[in-house]
């Protein structure tokens, strides 16, 4: 069967990348509608905010410096060898800008990522030693990714870049660890998120408001949906770095839009005040939103406050915190008269 040439795989990674920049677009305008009409009690930290639009700004950069390079290939050149001599360069400024866009959007997408993992797992014990753990790791993928961007810009060969012998170690291990950092991160995110989950499912089964509220079945399924999906296309980026494979050019261009779908429907959720930090703060301040009693329970002796009620309604809910060692949070609700 016929080799496919470097430039029929740049053309078919132009087609790829454009989709799925048309899925980024409809997300990124999502999450700025989210924006101008976030919940009062959303996150406002502006981490959010220049993520999406950074992560939105390296996928615009990269989809035009991807048409021009096809255009500059299979229109401006005239020379021999046709579009394949073009995409051949590999150091062409071109490249080594497409390459800068990659890196920098998977270590901004690690870095947030780790942040995000930081604050699910506020006040408890062992965070520092996730913490520093993964940090290392993005580290050692910046330290990667300088090495790449260096190589490619200084060795003048004229091949595609999964073929280049001196670049090859040097992707290897960056796919590799960022790989490691989303696994490690995810799965920490998504055990702590099903903790809480299995904690509150049948505690707010008789409140519809508190209930829709609560959704933390819908949080978990909307992060799966969202950064399992990018972890999935650095799992294909592995795979086709490793074979050497030209395809290699499509899998990046569409890990690139991915990390931006991602993070858009995670800052989405952020937005509009349902991720798991907001909904917390929620239950701890809904004695004075809704005039209801209130215990707390905490796994080394209860300390009770009740919060005065302005009616005397025979429905009035009782919500009780229990705070486990482990710093799961557990809700229990009950009907109940005053």
């Amino acid at each position: 069967m016929r080799e496919i040439t470097i430039a029929e795989a740049q053309l078919t990674a132009l087609f790829m990348q454009s989709v799925t920049y048309g899925v980024h677009m409809v997300t990124f305008a999502a999450c700025m509608y989210t924006w101008l009409h976030r919940s009062p009690t959303a996150s406002k930290s502006w981490v959010w905010m220049v993520t999406a639009v950074a992560l939105f700004g390296i996928g615009t950069c990269d989809v035009a410096f991807n048409l021009y390079h096809n255009i500059m290939a299979f229109i401006l050149y005239m020379g021999p060898g046709g579009a394949n001599a073009v995409f051949d360069h590999s150091s062409n400024w071109v490249n080594v800008m497409r390459s800068v866009w990659l890196y920098l959007s998977a270590l901004i997408s690690d870095a947030v990522l780790i942040y995000r993992c930081w604050i699910v797992y506020a006040n408890v014990r062992h965070r520092a030693i996730m913490g520093i753990a993964t940090i290392l790791l993005w580290l050692a993928c910046v330290s990667f990714a300088i090495a790449i961007i260096y190589y490619l810009s200084t060795v003048g060969a004229y091949a595609s870049i999964p073929m280049i012998p001196e670049l090859r170690p040097f992707q290897e291990a960056f796919f590799v660890t960022t790989l490691m950092v989303n696994l490690i991160t995810t799965g920490l995110i998504i055990r702590r998120l099903w903790k809480v989950h299995k904690c509150t499912a049948s505690a707010f089964t008789r409140s519809r408001r508190l209930q829709t509220r609560l959704g933390y079945g819908k949080i978990i399924l909307i992060f799966i949906e969202s950064a399992l999906l990018y972890t999935a296309t650095i799992v294909v980026c592995v795979v086709v770095v490793f074979a050497g494979s030209i395809a290699a050019y499509g899998v990046t261009d569409v890990a690139l839009e991915v990390a931006g779908i991602a993070f858009d429907l995670i800052t989405i959720r952020i937005w509009m005040g349902v991720s798991t930090e907001q909904t917390q703060a929620f239950a701890n301040t809904v004695t004075t939103r809704h005039s209801r009693t209130v215990k707390t329970g905490l796994s080394h002796g209860v300390h009770a406050e009740s919060a005065p009620t302005d009616s005397t309604d025979a429905n009035t809910l009782e919500l009780q915190v229990v705070v486990s060692p482990d710093d799961v949070v557990e809700w229990h609700a009950k009907d109940g008269k005053p």
